[in-house]
């Protein structure tokens, strides 16, 4: 006979006592490692405590306290080692993997001459939105196993492990954390529809600047009167503060430039040629 599938509550339980394992894991080894690369202590404790127990097939402490069992789709068998490794692997590194991802297609994108200025902006500003929504789409799964059990990480539900009880288990928050999956999931929906708001306000701003924007006396990058214009490689002018602060490329032809490459325009004024 099949084991009962485990309740929110103990799954939520188990993962706050791993997580907090974790922490500790974490500060020791900040203490032993040198300070430039402290900062690695949290991801590298993430993954000693999941290979010394889920990787070897082990509960892990939160699991053992909560008397849940990792298991795959079948709710019969342990998972396969891929499945624990690809779970591991997701958890520590796989929203940092994301965004870096995320940010080499803006870089494509922005590269790709072959791309008319306002299909490669409409692509930038969906991919820079869908970078913002992470932790709100991380939110929504959290919410989701609140309400119908489940584990509590995408790494996991993506490779296929669920868990089961293996002895009785106390089901006396599982109403609250219904209630608090509902208001989880609606915060997360509304700041995706902020999120999603502020792309679509950003691309109807870039359509408008032809016939809003003098661009022979605005910064087309922050549509104000130009200041302390500057010139890039490519040819066009810029105020100061956007040439030497958030630009990377060009806003109209997506050219890349650095910084020492700008070249500020002396008793220029724009307009005036």
């Amino acid at each position: 006979m099949a084991l009962p599938t485990a309740q929110p509550a103990e799954v939520l339980r188990a993962w706050q006592k791993d997580d907090s394992y974790e922490k500790q894991l974490a500060e020791s080894l900040a203490r032993l490692m040198p300070s430039h690369i402290a900062s690695k202590a949290v991801p590298l404790s993430s993954i000693l405590y999941k290979s010394f127990t889920t990787l070897k097939d082990l509960q892990t402490l939160g699991e053992e306290y909560s008397g849940i069992v990792q298991v795959d789709e079948t709710y019969h068998k342990l998972p396969s080692f891929s499945a624990r490794l690809l779970s591991i692997l997701l958890s520590c590194v796989g929203e940092n993997l994301t965004r870096r991802l995320l940010r080499h297609a803006e870089k494509s994108v922005e590269n790709n001459s072959t791309l008319r200025s306002d299909a490669q902006n409409a692509f930038i500003l969906i991919l820079k939105a869908i970078n913002t929504m992470l932790p709100q789409i991380e939110s929504i799964h959290r919410a989701l196993s609140y309400i119908n059990g489940g584990p509590l990480q995408i790494g996991k539900t993506i490779a296929g492990i669920d868990y089961v009880h293996v002895r009785p288990a106390a089901a006396a928050y599982y109403a609250h954390l219904r209630l608090l999956g509902i208001v989880t999931l609606l915060h997360a929906f509304i700041s995706c529809g902020q999120s999603l708001y502020q792309a679509k306000k950003h691309m109807d701003q870039l359509r408008d600047i032809p016939a809003d924007v003098d661009s022979s006396k605005s910064c087309v990058a922050c549509l104000e009167e130009m200041a302390q214009p500057c010139v890039l490689p490519c040819g066009h002018v810029f105020c100061m503060n956007c040439s030497y602060g958030p630009l990377e490329s060009c806003a109209l032809c997506r050219t890349p430039f650095t910084k020492n490459s700008v070249v500020p325009l002396m008793n220029y004024y724009p307009g005036t040629l």
